[in-house]
This record gives structure tokens, sequence and C-alpha cells, in this order.
């Protein structure tokens, strides 16, 4: 199966610790759209993704652990600034969006061949809103993300549609499944609880959520079953694995 993925790439620093001088800091790619591509190719799904970096140092270190990792990509560089993405023991204190601000590119020929498509909130809502125009057919899964900047009725833009977000960009949107973090997550009346621990390592997450709810409902598992093992595999990420890209690479065929 093919799925479109539309997103955000990011440079993500992390630093851990309580001294300035004792300090861990760990830097990789990023960005949900990325991750969330990455890992879908993981579990064996074909990906065309589609993202913005700038010309700056930044693009080249993703792009060249992008080639290393034989993850083909559909990455346009362009003027600008990378985005960068800050985190101190996990809490972001920093980003700058860059070139994520700008339009990402659509190949028309490659969205023909793909079954589905993903898209986030990352990228330009008139980006997003031309997207699922040209995918009205397609099932399409839309994370609503963090900025929730979505000027039209998602609901109402496509015929098989799955809205994903967490309980504060829910209030702002219309969400099928709603991510609670440690509770767990919910769609209409199923509800899947979590473990109720706030683990360390949180960024990332979300992504791991999405890409494991993604894979299951493709796979034809039921919504119940999907979000659990989406639930259960946040999980375990978020207890021993730090840094988002990270917890992709760390994604087995089984998730």
């Amino acid at each position: 199966m093919k799925i479109a993925v539309f997103g955000g790439t990011f440079w993500d620093v992390y630093i851990y610790g309580q001294q300035v001088h004792k300090a861990e800091v760990i830097e990789m790619c990023g960005g949900s759209g990325l991750n969330i591509a990455f890992g879908l190719w993981r579990l064996g799904f074909d990906i065309e993704f589609f993202s913005n970096v700038g010309s700056d140092y930044r693009a080249d270190l993703i792009l060249e652990e992008l080639r290393a990792l034989g993850f083909k990509n559909n990455i346009r560089k362009i003027h600008g600034k990378t985005g960068l993405h800050i985190a101190y023991n996990d809490v972001p204190i920093a980003v700058n969006r860059g070139v994520n601000e700008l339009d990402v590119p659509v190949i028309q020929e490659l969205l023909n061949d793909c079954d589905c498509v993903f898209l986030n909130g990352e990228i330009p809502s008139s980006c997003a809103r031309k997207i699922i125009e040209l995918c009205r057919e397609k099932k399409i899964f839309v994370d609503v993300g963090p900025l929730a900047n979505f000027d039209f009725d998602l609901k109402q833009a496509a015929r098989d549609i799955l809205v994903i977000g967490n309980e504060k960009e829910c209030s702002r949107i219309n969400c099928d499944v709603v991510k609670l973090g440690p509770k767990g997550a919910v769609f209409g009346s199923i509800k899947i609880s979590g473990d109720g621990r706030d683990y360390v390592y949180r960024t990332g997450c979300g992504d791991v959520f999405d890409v494991v709810l993604m894979a299951n409902l493709l796979n034809n598992e039921k919504i119940s079953v999907a979000l659990n093992r989406a639930v259960k595999e946040a999980e375990k990420m978020a207890r021993t694995v730090k840094g988002a890209f990270s917890k992709m690479k760390n994604l087995g065929e089984k998730a």
C-alpha cells in the first residue's frame, strides 16, 4: 500500500539534565510529518513524503541522514531556514518553523498512485485544503497538531476522513480520535485506558500513536485493537527512547 504524507521537517535539539555543564545534548532529524512518514515506512508501507527544508547546514544533515537510511522522499530544498525545535527535558522551549510556513510540493502524478493520504497542521491550511480537494475519494488521515490552524471544516472536506488530535487541539477542531496522553485515547464510545504514568521521554509519542493507529487500521484491524496497540506502543517508547525520530527507528514490524 502506498501512502502520501504531507507535513513538516525540523531539526530537533534535545537537552537533558539539571546542571549547565553536565547537560546531555542530542540532535536529530525531526518534525511530525517526517517522523510519521519514516515510521510508516519502517512498518513496511510504500511512502511518498512531501515537505520542505531550507538552504542551511541543518537541511544537509537531514537529507544526508535520510539517504543513509535508504528513505526516499520528495523533500524540497528551498531558500530559507530549516525548521528548528528545541526541547529541555522533553518540554519544548523554542520552535522556529522556518520554511515549514510555506506550501509543500504537491506532485499530482505521484499523488494519483497513492492509496491514502496523511497530512497534519504543520503545513499551511490553504495547502491542506488543496491536497484534500485533490484526494477527496481517497482515505485521508489528518492530525490537527498543536497549531490546529485549519480554516475549513475537515469533516466535510472529504468522503472518508479520520481526524486525530489531543484534548487541547480537539477543543478547537472536531476530532474523531482524541489522544489523552497517559490516560489513553478515545474514539466515540470506545476508550482505551493508558497506565496513567507521565513518563520522561514524551516527545514524539503522539507521532508513534498516529503511526501505529494508521498501520493497524490500514491492515483492517478493528478500531479498538488499533487504539489499544497505539496506546501501548506510545507508552513503551515514552519509558525508554529519547527523541521523536529515535522512537521511529525503534518501531518494530509487529507494532
